[in-house]
């Protein structure tokens, strides 16, 4: 087919030349180091790398395996020192987690504390297993922070090691049932202000639940992980787990009031509900201890470098070493 000569030239998309293409490319992967090299680029990158994910999931499964001895340890702890402290515990759980975490969570501590005891060698050993299935979480909470903080600590083997991580686990077990308490009693004394102070309560309520959170991260943080944390690091980083936390314990709370998981599971729904509340919670917490981890390893690494290199020794000469008399 001729072309029209009188017809008009059609116009044609300049072609792009190596030379910007090129420039392009050298742009992009600039960019892309640069969000790399930033903190929310390292942080992701961590985030990532050690599996918050996953761990998290492990973590959430060990902590629904081990609920009912470790709430049967925390309310044995609590009901010791603050008499009415079962409903008010419940009261929280509800308050904190919503209704189906909170009828799930009474159901089980009811079907546990229904186990009939046959002498005093059975009731012994319960209440070894007790201690033991509630310091079980606190451990896989250790081994998940030793790889969050990237441990480079020398483990001891044996029977010592295992021993001291679960003294360590119980007593972190009886701290977090001490800040239980401590909570439950600011909670009444809470309400007899109301009638005072009605409009500064919730701010007031938000602060001090905000302090507990932070002192329970920050505590965990410092002595869960093998590798040393310091105290002001430990509170930083506590606080910003706590403040993720009361910030995103509402969203999840929508989440879970909307998605309707109980409803889709059946009778097992408020199991799920609880199963997916503290997967959530994992997350929060374990995502708190990488940024902690990070700002820790950013102190060191400007601590060594203020420091400076050490002093090299200097080499022996090898021509006085041969004139030095034997």
């Amino acid at each position: 087919m001729t072309p029209d000569p009188d017809a008009p030239p059609q116009a044609t998309a300049p072609a792009t030349s190596p030379a910007r293409r090129a420039t392009a490319t050298r742009r992009l992967a600039a960019l892309q180091a640069r969000v790399a090299a930033s903190g929310p680029g390292r942080f992701v990158q961590r985030f990532f790398d050690d599996d918050i994910l996953a761990l998290s999931a492990a973590l959430s499964f060990y902590t629904l395996l081990s609920m009912a001895p470790l709430v049967i340890m925390l309310l044995w702890l609590t009901t010791t020192l603050y008499p009415s402290a079962q409903d008010e515990f419940f009261r929280q759980v509800g308050m904190l987690a919503g209704p189906q975490v909170e009828s799930t969570a009474r159901l089980i501590v009811s079907n546990a504390e229904r186990e009939p005891g046959t002498g005093s060698m059975a009731a012994l050993l319960g209440t070894g297993a007790l201690l033991l299935g509630a310091s079980v979480v606190f451990g896989q909470l250790q081994a998940a922070l030793n790889r969050v903080f990237r441990s480079d600590a020398r483990r001891l083997g044996g029977m010592l090691a295992w021993l001291r991580k679960r003294l360590l686990s119980f007593g972190m077990a009886l701290g977090v049932g001490f800040l239980l308490v401590v909570s439950m009693a600011v909670q009444a004394a809470l309400s007899l202000l109301m009638a005072w102070l009605p409009d500064l309560l919730p701010a007031f309520a938000a602060g001090v639940s905000f302090l507990l959170y932070a002192a329970v991260f920050a505590l965990m943080y410092r002595l869960l992980p093998d590798r040393p944390v310091t105290p002001k690091r430990s509170l930083l980083g506590g606080a910003l787990t706590a403040a993720m936390f009361m910030l995103g314990r509402w969203a999840i709370g929508l989440y879970l009031g909307q998605a309707s998981l109980g409803s889709a599971y059946g009778p097992a729904g408020g199991l799920v509900v609880m199963l997916v509340w503290l997967y959530y919670c994992a997350v929060v917490f374990l995502a708190g201890a990488l940024i902690t981890a990070m700002l820790d390893e950013a102190a060191r690494a400007r601590h060594l470098a203020e420091a400076g290199p050490a002093p090299a020794q200097a080499a022996p000469d090898p021509v006085a070493g041969a004139d030095s008399p034997a």
